[in-house]
């Protein structure tokens, strides 16, 4: 897992560019849009914004100031690496919450989704897991470390022979994920993930 100190200094960054200011005004976007909505959508909407103003309140606390810029690019980036911090220091329902409010807010990109995949899998919610990386790959088919964690959520969640081609899709890819797909066929070769599996549930 990557270390807290890489996010840290990952959302330092982004909260100088104004990423706090950008994810607040995008809650208050929400939570206006959701008044005007069927309770459902509505719902989602609101915990959506709810989300950001968290995103928000952790980049505050790392560089209160800087300039209001639009959501996209800096917001949805700072929102992102809030969440991953939160991921990383095993606040795991907070990183959820961070990556779903992410994904309402910028539907197309995959970077929401997949973080709140990757919160649900450290939770052991193995097929919201996939559902939620499942989103991401339709966002962005061509993102091999989200293909290679879907293949990892999909072996946990019981689902071996699709988790094996899911493996042999996010090698077929190349890049840096191939090492983690390595990895993973050869923990299912020898039978690690199932009996982490069965830990875990």
């Amino acid at each position: 897992m990557t270390p807290p100190d890489t996010f840290i200094e990952m959302a330092r960054r982004l909260a100088r560019e104004g990423a706090g200011a950008a994810c607040d005004l995008e809650a208050d976007r929400l939570m206006a849009r959701a008044r005007q909505l069927p309770t459902p959508r509505a719902r989602t909407l609101r915990r959506a914004a709810i989300g950001l103003t968290i995103a928000a309140r952790e980049l505050y606390a790392l560089s209160p100031g800087g300039p209001l810029p639009a959501f996209r690019p800096i917001g949805l980036r700072g929102a992102v690496a809030a969440g991953s911090l939160a991921l990383a220091r095993g606040r795991t329902r907070r990183a959820e919450l961070i990556g779903l409010a992410a994904a309402a807010a910028a539907p197309d990109s995959p970077a929401g989704l997949r973080l709140a995949g990757q919160a649900l899998f450290a939770q052991g919610r193995f097929e919201p897991a996939v559902r939620a990386l499942t989103a991401a790959i339709a966002r962005d088919p061509f993102d091999a470390f989200t293909r290679a964690l879907h293949a990892e959520a999909l072996v946990f969640s019981g689902e071996h022979e699709a988790g094996w081609r899911a493996l042999s899709l996010a090698r077929a890819r190349g890049g840096e994920p191939v090492a983690l797909a390595q990895a993973l066929e050869l923990a299912l070769r020898t039978g690690a993930l199932r009996r982490a599996g069965r830990r875990a549930s």
